[in-house]
């Protein structure tokens, strides 16, 4: 299962919160998973994650979100890790990517997250359980104006631009996009009895929507957050190893929004 990492607050050069941390969102890829307070291990999560990642921030005075992304493995990219001595934004996204061995994913650029949709910026950790037997119905339902957007062959591409296919009057607002998410997930749940896990985030910038969801009785991905000063981290695993993170429960939805946090149960 994939990673992903948020970072929203005061300007930071991307090393320092990319690479320099314990267990910082690049190690992740590459060290053992750490989870903390769970019980048991989730057979969802992949011991290593190579199969590309993504960056996405926002710059000053600017709406439109930049995007990097590589097929390479997250700790070799060094044209990267060069740009990340001088990269500072107040609002990252960052991703790596993994994908079930041996089965129909591809390792492609345009399957890297995060997505980027006009001043949205998308990611997902989770898995549709045999999601080519259902997506038709799925593309039937994406506004064709949208659809031509699609550049990737993910489950999560086709999902976020379904959330925007969604989205009433196609006002950015949290209300709306909220009501979006909410709209596909209970879409999905007609259309599949397949298991799909949803730990989901979108931004424009100003505010982040995110999920940790699971459609059965299965944990989803693990998913934490933690407050640094004012600025604060939504990470799949904790990027310090220390208590101080806080365990964001199964089936819920979080705003981020003028320095505060809350949650509601989906």
């Amino acid at each position: 299962m994939c990673r992903w990492f948020i970072y929203y607050g005061n300007d930071i050069i991307f090393e320092d919160i990319l690479y320099k941390h314990n267990n910082s969102i690049i190690k992740q890829s590459y060290l053992k998973k750490y989870t903390p307070f769970l019980e048991e291990s989730n057979y969802r999560d992949h011991e290593i994650n190579v199969d590309g990642f993504g960056i996405g921030w926002y710059i000053e005075n600017n709406n439109n979100p930049c995007l990097y992304t590589s097929i390479k493995t997250p700790w070799s990219d060094f044209n990267f890790r060069r740009l990340s001595k001088i990269l500072k934004s107040k609002l990252i996204f960052a991703h790596i990517r993994a994908i079930k061995p041996f089965s129909s994913g591809l390792i492609h650029e345009f399957n890297c997250h995060p997505f980027l949709y006009k001043n949205l910026l998308f990611m997902h950790n989770g898995d549709l359980k045999n999601f080519r037997s259902y997506i038709k119905l799925v593309i039937n339902n994406i506004d064709d104006k949208i659809l031509s957007n699609l550049k990737g062959n993910t489950d999560s591409e086709y999902i976020f631009l379904l959330i925007i296919s969604f989205l009433k009057d196609s006002t950015i607002n949290i209300k709306n996009i909220k009501n979006a998410i909410l709209e596909v997930i209970n879409f999905i749940k007609t259309i599949t009895t397949q298991v799909f896990s949803f730990n989901i985030a979108i931004t424009n910038g100003k505010f982040i929507i995110f999920t940790r969801y699971i459609s059965n009785h299965e944990k989803p991905p693990s998913l934490y957050y933690k407050f640094f000063d004012k600025n604060i981290c939504i990470s799949s695993e904790p990027i310090d190893i220390d208590d101080e993170w806080i365990y964001i429960p199964k089936n819920v939805i979080g705003f981020y929004e003028d320095k505060e946090v809350v949650f509601e149960k989906i």
